[in-house]
């Protein structure tokens, strides 16, 4: 724990502090990553070396806030022994299940809200590293950052996989373009009724598994219709929702899917700083089930404000004047049964990572999810690999397995893109 603490002269953010109060004894709101290793397993005491020597030009790993606090709290002297730790994995078929267990962990609450195991045992020449950190101190692009400090060391700011690089002009946001935001927030209070299907009801048990798909599929489908592989990712993840609302529902008609999809509003200049900086935008995609082109094409055209530099800048705007009472209340109220969306992040981590010359052959994130929502998914992306973590609501049948079903559509949909000669 920390030993004594200051206050930082840096302010937390509306959305900082209601995901500091969100969350609960069954359900914390920890994201994070797990990174696997080719080597022999350091000594515990050598990680704790490692981290210590770094955590000057890692401020998220000192940070910390009290309920409702304005400023962030730092930690002025940190002992690692309790940060850093290490849990013995028996086999590699443990591994997936150790990390479940741990990603529920309650973390520190007068301190730094954070943990790092090394998960050791399972190989002579494999391990892993499981950095944990609660969703109040760090977005998905701030993890990345953090993860960057560590393992790929001189990365410059402005060249980090945590930057929205749209920002590089800092567009302004006209009065209309900041009112349409606002539109598009409100409509995520509308009840859609997606997930009001037979036979499901929402439960306090929270699933959690990985999917796992080659980087080429994303890309080829995105390039075979002139899109991004975002597109891809949300298309496919929605054509997965509707045939799995179509198996339950039968012939009955499918609502549209609602969708939650955080988009990254970080400026260089932040790029190494605890707290959220992501706008929480509202995608509504058609629930009926299409084929491959269509809904590649709906994906598309519904997701054309996210690519638009003057629309994130609003949201910043927005997200920066809105109180932390009206953010919790907002994000209180999607999470209720009949307004959930299901949240679809997305991040790329751009730069190959090491520790000691030990190579990090790949990275599965770990996603948090809060209240009734019955989705939420965390893609990463790392070299030739995207894996996707998968937060289910036990409470809707056969929602354990569409990291499964997505898997078979992706693959699906490169192989049709492949053939029809458009990738």
């Amino acid at each position: 724990m920390s030993a004594s603490r200051s206050t930082l002269d840096m302010p937390t953010t509306a959305m900082d502090r209601a995901l500091r109060v969100l969350g609960s004894p069954d359900n914390q709101l920890n994201i994070g990553a797990v990174l696997h290793l080719d080597g022999q397993p350091p000594s515990l005491g050598d990680i704790q070396d490692y981290i210590a020597a770094r955590l000057a030009a890692l401020p998220a790993l000192t940070a910390w806030m009290t309920r409702g606090a304005r400023h962030w709290a730092v930690a002025d002297d940190m002992d690692l022994t309790s940060y850093v730790v290490e849990h013995i994995v028996p086999t590699q078929e443990n591994l997936e299940q150790a990390v479940a267990e741990l990603a529920r962990t309650r973390l520190p609450e007068d301190g730094p809200h954070w943990r790092m195991w090394l998960l050791r045992g399972y190989a002579p020449d494999r391990y892993a590293l499981l950095y944990l950190v609660h969703h109040c101190v760090q977005d998905a692009a701030g993890t990345v950052r953090t993860l960057e400090s560590l393992f790929a060391p001189g990365i410059p700011e402005s060249e980090s996989s945590a930057v929205y690089h749209g920002f590089a002009q800092y567009p302004r946001a006209s009065a209309r373009t900041q009112a349409q935001c606002v539109s598009m927030s409100l409509q995520s209070m509308r009840s859609l009724g997606a997930w009001d299907l037979p036979g499901c009801q929402s439960s306090r048990e929270i699933g959690f598994a990985w999917g796992r798909v080659p980087t080429s599929a994303l890309a080829s489908v995105a390039r075979a219709f002139g899109g991004t592989r975002n597109d891809t990712y949300v298309g496919s993840i929605a054509h997965t929702l509707t045939r799995w609302q179509s198996e339950i529902r039968g012939s009955a008609d499918l609502p549209d899917i609602p969708l939650l999809v955080p988009a990254n509003i970080r400026r260089p200049d932040e790029v190494a700083l605890a707290g959220n900086r992501t706008a929480t935008t509202y995608l509504r995609l058609p629930g009926a089930s299409l084929p491959f082109e269509q809904r590649m094409t709906s994906t598309i055209r519904a997701t054309a404000p996210l690519k638009s530099p003057t629309v994130r800048a609003a949201f910043r705007r927005i997200g920066d004047g809105t109180p932390t009472w009206l953010m919790r209340t907002m994000l209180s109220a999607i999470s209720a049964p009949r307004r959930a969306p299901a949240v679809l992040s997305h991040v790329v981590l751009r730069h190959r990572l090491a520790l000691h010359g030990d190579p990090v052959t790949a990275v599965d994130p770990i996603m948090a999810t809060q209240g009734d929502i019955p989705l939420s998914v965390l893609l990463l992306v790392y070299g030739d690999s995207a894996t996707a973590c998968f937060r289910t609501n036990a409470g809707f049948s056969g929602l354990d397995q569409i990291h499964r079903e997505w898997e078979q559509t992706l693959l699906s949909w490169q192989s049709e893109a492949v053939t029809s000669g458009r990738s």
